[in-house]
C-alpha cells in the first residue's frame, strides 16, 4: 500500500510539472486518433498500440497477424510524451478498457523539446501505465531512424542522432522497470528499400516488416 501511494505521488508530481513547467511546443498540425475494435465485447483479449503515424502505418498489419482472437486498439498522436494532454487522452482508453498488452512506440515528434523532457515524459508514461493498467504487459519499441526526404540514401544528420539518443534514454528506463524492448530501429536502419520518399515514414514493405515483428513480440507476451 505504501509503495502504491508513493507511486501515485510521484506520478502526480511529474504530471503537475508538465502542466506548469516548460511551455507547450506545438507542431503546425496536431492530431490524435483513437480506434477500438470489438469495443462491445467484455471478455476479449485486448492489445493497445500507442504511438504516432509510424504505428498507424503498421497497425492494420499487426491486427491481421494477431487474428480474430485478439482485439486491437490504437492511440496514435502527434503529441510529444511531455505534452500535458498526452496522458489525459491515453487515459480515456485505459479507463474504459482492460488491455492485456500495451505496445509503445513514441519518439519521432517533439523535436522542439529537449531529451531531458523526453526522459521525464517517458518515465511519467511508464508510471502512469503501471498505476492505471497494472495487469497489462508493456513492450517498448525503439524509435526508427530518419532519412533525408527525397534523398533517402542519406541519413538525416540531425534527427537520427536524436532518435539514437532517445533510444538510449528509453533503454535505461525500460531496464529499470523490467519492460521488454522491441528493436524496430535495427529492423529498418539499413533498409532504404523500406522507406517512403519523405524519409520518415515507410512504404508497404517497411510497414509489413514492422507489423510482423510487432505482432511476434505481442504474441510472445500473450503466450
Amino acid at each position: 500500500m505504501r509503495n502504491s501511494i508513493c507511486l501515485l505521488i510521484s506520478l502526480f508530481a511529474i504530471t503537475v510539472s508538465f502542466a506548469h513547467g516548460d511551455p507547450i511546443v506545438h507542431e503546425r498540425i496536431e492530431w490524435s486518433d483513437m480506434w477500438v475494435t470489438d469495443a462491445e465485447k467484455t471478455t476479449a483479449t485486448r492489445v493497445l498500440l500507442v504511438g504516432d503515424s509510424i504505428v498507424r502505418g503498421y497497425y492494420a498489419g499487426v491486427e491481421k497477424a494477431l487474428g480474430k482472437d485478439v482485439s486491437c486498439a490504437r492511440y496514435t498522436t502527434s503529441k510529444f510524451l511531455s505534452h500535458p494532454d498526452y496522458l489525459a487522452e491515453l487515459g480515456l482508453l485505459i479507463q474504459r478498457f482492460d488491455f492485456d498488452v500495451i505496445h509503445l512506440n513514441n519518439g519521432l515528434h517533439g523535436w522542439g523539446y529537449t531529451e531531458e523532457a523526453y526522459a521525464a515524459g517517458l518515465e511519467a508514461l511508464v508510471l502512469f501505465l503501471k498505476t492505471k493498467a497494472p495487469n497489462a504487459q508493456l513492450i517498448w519499441a525503439m524509435t526508427t531512424p530518419v532519412r533525408v526526404g527525397k534523398d533517402i540514401e542519406k541519413v538525416h544528420e540531425e534527427r537520427t542522432p536524436r532518435a539514437i539518443a532517445r533510444n538510449a534514454i528509453a533503454a535505461e528506463i525500460m531496464t529499470k522497470h523490467g519492460i521488454a524492448t522491441n528493436d524496430l530501429y535495427s529492423l529498418v536502419a539499413d533498409r532504404t528499400d523500406y522507406f517512403s520518399q519523405d524519409g520518415t515514414h515507410f512504404n508497404e514493405a517497411g510497414k509489413a516488416a514492422q507489423a510482423t515483428q510487432v505482432a511476434d513480440e505481442i504474441q510472445r507476451a500473450l503466450n
